[in-house]
């Protein structure tokens, strides 16, 4: 398997997690371990699910010509390094156990460390621009 391929896939697989992920906002399911049904709060959950679709379509997007789409996947890394810096500030300054949800903060680590892995991961494996 060849890096476009490998790309390809590691974008489809991303539109699915996010997918996933509008569908939990959209509906409050309990999916993950960490999850804090208390947190759940329809307006910004549905707006977030919004957000997730629209992220899936540009992921599925990109990943029918990852060299054709170079600068919509740069676009994704840059979105990827902003809101790795976006957790980092959260986990900083949220006080999780005054909001009642303390394993929240656990999630927003992990989920971070996974957004780091697949936005190398992105980067590692993008086409060098022609």
């Amino acid at each position: 398997m060849n890096k476009i391929q490998s790309l390809k896939i590691l974008l489809v697989l991303g539109a699915l997690y996010y997918l996933v992920s509008a569908v939990v906002h959209f509906f409050g399911f309990t999916l993950f371990p960490f999850y804090d049904k208390a947190l759940y709060q329809p307006y910004h959950d549905t707006v977030i699910a919004l957000v997730a679709i629209i992220l899936s379509l540009l992921l599925l997007a990109i990943a029918r010509n990852p060299i054709k789409n170079i600068d919509a996947l740069n676009v994704i890394i840059i979105g990827g390094i902003i809101a790795i810096i976006f957790s980092l500030g959260i986990i900083l300054k949220i006080d999780f156990t005054q909001l009642g949800a303390p394993a929240k903060k656990t999630q927003t680590i992990v989920e971070m460390i996974l957004l780091f892995i697949y936005t190398a991961l992105l980067f590692y494996l993008k086409p060098k621009k022609l």
